[in-house]
């Protein structure tokens, strides 16, 4: 079962390989990235920073799909990182059961952390069209929060739905 979905743009990292991994503690870590899972360099260099404590797949979003779809993943506590909310919102509209989505720093593919048009909310910048991916998520019935590291505050719904009004 998928405890925890996080989006982080910089995918694993030290926040994510520590302070998440610690926070959820799960057996199964899964980076869900089109373009990870197609470069074997990429792959290697993420694999480098992963937790000795939990089993590792960097997966395409088909290849996610199926296999947390299945019976082999059913009973294992799992935490899943995506790039982006377009990835994040493709994993709640395949995946049934996902109780959590954590919004981190997503980055732009081509320019970086990108601030400009959005709104801040604890140190995580949401576009509008962002906050639609959300909200369609959220309107799913899961826990949809925004929180850099799990020892910081932490924004509920309200509170990110509250800067889009």
């Amino acid at each position: 079962m998928i405890s925890l979905v996080r989006i982080d743009g910089r995918l694993v990292h030290g926040m994510v390989a520590v302070s998440w991994m610690g926070e959820v503690n799960p057996d199964t870590f899964v980076v869900v990235s089109d373009r990870a899972a197609n470069d074997p360099f990429e792959t290697m260099t993420l694999k480098l920073a992963k937790p000795a404590n939990a089993d590792m797949f960097v997966w395409d979003k088909a290849k996610a799909v199926e296999r947390l779809n299945s019976p082999k993943y059913e009973k294992k506590k799992i935490f899943v990182v995506v790039g982006n909310v377009y990835d994040a919102e493709y994993l709640f509209d395949n995946v049934p059961g996902i109780p959590r989505l954590n919004v981190g720093p997503p980055l732009d593919e081509k320019a970086g952390r990108i601030t400009e048009g959005k709104k801040e909310v604890v140190n995580v910048y949401i576009s509008p069209e962002e906050f639609e991916v959300l909200k369609r998520i959220h309107d799913k019935g899961v826990e949809v929060f925004a929180q850099i590291t799990p020892t910081v505050s932490k924004a509920g719904w309200e509170e990110i739905a509250g800067k889009f009004k």
